[in-house]
């Protein structure tokens, strides 16, 4: 990056991507791909990794290899699961995750199958003092045949963009992690493994054995990752670790699904207080959990909302004050958060039937009762 380039980044730096690559059309001399990867690098650092904003060395890779990358909320939660001095990273990409790794670990391996993605991946560890990162330039199927050490950690996550369209099955990812397994296995007890939020993990569960731990992980309560903490020869059930990181605190909620087939709820009317569970939470599927736990009443066996008189404190997801329960009616509110649950409308066909505007301080819940009935729960944020 000679000086020109970076003054012109910098001037540019909160422009528009299409107005961006118009103006560098018209500017043959300079090199557009590499100057739009760090306008846009620079622009969605802000939300997804703010540490980096400052760094003026950094080289921001293709938007492709910034979107797959880990944030700095789920890179820094998962540098923290498991207590690693080697790790090797088999899916380098970005190097976020091997960056977070290594504030834990002695030493770090980032392996990449990219020649391009390495070069950068080795400048950027330079840049953010990352001196116990060592770069490899290979695929992860010849580095873990090839490679004779042995590990505290592998980490895989495995391309979900190797085909046209976005996959997210095991065996439409490069590599093909539950193949990869048993070479894995000669080079360490545990793997990490990094899934799509779109993953059944039931399914998962089926093709990754030997799991001792699943981690959905949430931030500002939108599902990001799905994490399966594998040992060699586990075979007891794995626990389920509900985690919704917020900008003031992290929710955590603890499971296993044998305790969730053996969990059992009474089903109700709405008391004084509305629960909805977090996304990681209902993604996990910790339906009759949840609810047994904190002691509450569900509304319906498929409406995924839980009620009680008194209020209980701690709860894993959004807490609503009841103000009033009706039959769906017009005239409730005139504005409010509006949330579906096992309803016959979305919120705006609801929104707009019922002539409610959107925001405000007040939510409204619309949802069905076990016997099929319709109600609206007007209510706030305790």
């Amino acid at each position: 990056m000679d000086d020109t380039v970076l003054a012109f980044i910098e001037k540019h730096r909160n422009q528009s991507p299409a107005e961006l690559a118009l103006l560098l059309s018209k500017k043959p001399h300079l090199p557009k791909e590499f100057i739009l990867n760090q306008v846009n690098g620079l622009q969605k650092a802000k939300q997804k990794l703010p540490f980096l904003v400052e760094s003026e060395k950094f080289i921001y890779p293709s938007a492709r290899a910034f979107s797959q990358a880990s944030s700095e909320k789920t890179g820094t939660y998962k540098a923290g699961i498991f207590n690693a001095k080697k790790i090797l990273d088999l899916s380098g990409g970005m190097g976020m995750d091997s960056y977070f790794f290594a504030h834990h670990a002695k030493e770090v391996t980032y392996v990449d199958w990219n020649e391009e993605l390495v070069k950068t991946a080795r400048t950027n560890f330079e840049a953010l003092q990352a001196s116990n990162i060592t770069c490899v330039n290979s695929k992860a199927e010849y580095f873990i045949l090839q490679n004779e050490n042995s590990y505290d950690l592998i980490y895989l996550d495995p391309d979900r963009r190797a085909a046209k369209e976005k996959a997210y099955k095991i065996d439409e990812c490069e590599p093909n992690v539950a193949e990869l397994l048993p070479n894995i296995w000669e080079k360490t007890s545990y793997c990490l493994v990094k899934l799509s939020p779109m993953l059944d993990i039931q399914q998962a569960l089926t093709q990754l054995p030997f799991c001792k731990e699943v981690h959905v992980v949430s931030v500002d309560n939108e599902c990001k990752e799905l994490l399966f903490l594998l040992e060699n020869g586990f075979e007891r059930e794995a626990t389920t670790h509900c985690v919704n990181i917020q900008k003031e605190s992290t929710q955590h909620f603890e499971f296993n699904f044998e305790q969730e087939r053996a969990a059992s709820n009474s089903l109700g009317e709405v008391e004084n207080y509305l629960y909805e569970p977090n996304a990681s939470i209902l993604k996990a599927g910790a339906f009759k959990t949840v609810g047994q736990q904190f002691n509450l009443t569900k509304l319906a066996t498929n409406t995924h909302l839980y009620t009680s008189t008194e209020l209980q404190q701690n709860y894993p997801g959004r807490i609503i004050k009841v103000l009033e329960v009706s039959k769906p009616k017009k005239g409730l509110t005139q504005q409010a958060n509006v949330v579906c649950r096992n309803f016959s409308m979305k919120p705006e066909q609801l929104k707009k039937k019922f002539k409610i505007k959107d925001g405000g301080t007040q939510f409204l819940y619309a949802f069905s009762l076990g016997d099929e009935s319709k109600r609206f729960v007007l209510g706030e944020l305790v």
